[in-house]
């Protein structure tokens, strides 16, 4: 029985996205296709422009049996960490397969290259540590050990989707599991600034849509996207960048500097420049600008500024387990696949109000931080529904 696992944001979900899971679903003929979904916060730190919830009903829409929450301290972690969480989180849940997009398709060197981190050696070990003592950045100085131990590897890690690529085999290799890894080429301009409609930036796609400029959002998202993203738009349910900025300012002015030295992933001077930067800055945005560079990468500031908010530590990170239950966001209703979970290394919760008597307080905090940016009343999410997909499977 083959049980296909893909780990994703859809932040919105968009036609690339829909290519992706059909692609996927294509090569694995699987019996089910689940879904580990960033809930109210992305693998960057962000704010996703709509609620887990809809995301998961876009996913069901395009063919998934069933999304899970995957939890925030397993979301707001570099790659490595992130992959990790997630692979363990399907893994248990029973998946026989695991697609991801790449840059390349070439998964034998995908394999290599994640080998290589796994046990690296002496001479990627040495050019790791100059190129940290030269002050780049931990990604930078791992892409150029990489490429030094890994000649044929060169500039494979500067490329983001290559770099989770190699994290989610990482992982398999980590847990010793026995999944097969499914490599799909990205393609499109999917970096661009303007948005493809074929395979679109999500990043210009949000742009484009908190601009206005909805024909051409809507041109690159399938039609159930489109109706769910219309719908919180009318009503003003998507995060306001006002409302964050506010909360985050204020948070990060209020700290004292013995609370900044407890924040997760810090190296030497990171929390000095953060609490400078907060006292100046105007939005989250501008000061994520203010510090990102060549020793800070944009995303790490952005995590760190969210487990400012969350109240996320070093030391809580330090003795996190693998994932030990799983939120059900949404599921198509056929009793085999239901059936099967009870029998699932991994409890499966299918009630909020359920999952809230063991859900980590960052989990809760998420939550009421995106509802409180939509707007929204703080009981999002016990006032909602896991998402039923209601027809028959495809």
């Amino acid at each position: 029985m083959r049980v296909l696992g893909i780990v994703a944001e859809y932040n919105p979900f968009h036609n690339g996205h829909a290519y992706h899971l059909s692609r996927a679903r294509e090569l694995v003929c699987p019996w089910e296709t689940l879904v580990a979904l960033s809930p109210c916060m992305t693998q960057r730190g962000l704010l996703p422009l709509l609620s887990p919830l809809d995301r998961a009903r876009c996913a069901l829409a395009a063919g998934a049996d069933a999304v899970f929450a995957l939890p925030v301290l397993w979301t707001l972690r570099d790659a490595e960490h992130y992959a990790l969480g997630a692979v363990a989180l399907l893994s248990r849940l029973g998946i026989t397969h695991l697609a991801f997009g790449a840059e390349t398709d070439d998964l034998s060197l995908l394999q290599r290259a994640a080998v290589m981190l796994e046990k690296p050696t002496d001479e990627f070990q040495l050019v790791l540590r100059q190129s940290l003592d030269r002050g780049n950045g931990y990604p930078a100085a791992l892409a150029s050990a990489l490429s030094a131990a890994l000649p044929e590897a060169a500039g494979l890690l500067d490329a983001p989707n290559n770099t989770l690529a190699v994290c989610y085999l990482r992982a398999l290799r980590r847990l010793q599991l026995n999944v097969e890894p499914v490599v799909i080429r990205r393609t499109g301009a999917y970096r661009a600034n303007a948005v493809d409609p074929a395979a679109p930036s999500a990043s210009a796609l949000r742009a484009a849509l908190l601009r206005g400029d909805y024909a051409s959002a809507f041109r690159a998202v399938p039609a159930f996207s489109a109706a769910v993203l219309r719908r919180r738009f009318l009503d003003a349910a998507v995060p306001d960048e006002r409302i964050l900025d506010a909360a985050l300012l204020s948070r990060l002015r209020a700290m004292p500097p013995e609370e900044y030295a407890l924040l997760p992933d810090l190296s030497e001077g990171m929390e000095n420049a953060l609490r400078s930067a907060a006292a100046q800055a105007c939005s989250m945005r501008g000061l994520v600008l203010s510090l990102a560079g060549k020793r800070y990468p944009a995303a790490r500031i952005s995590r760190l500024c969210a487990c400012a908010l969350l109240g996320i530590r070093q030391e809580t990170l330090d003795s996190l387990a693998l994932p030990e239950r799983a939120l059900l966001l949404g599921l198509r209703p056929w009793k085999e696949m239901t059936a099967r979970w009870k029998s699932a290394a991994l409890p499966v919760i299918a009630s909020f109000p359920e999952w809230k008597k063991t859900a980590h307080p960052a989990d809760l905090a998420a939550w009421r931080l995106f509802a409180q940016c939509c707007r929204l009343p703080d009981t999002l999410p016990f006032s909602e529904k896991t998402a039923v997909y209601d027809s028959k499977r495809k």
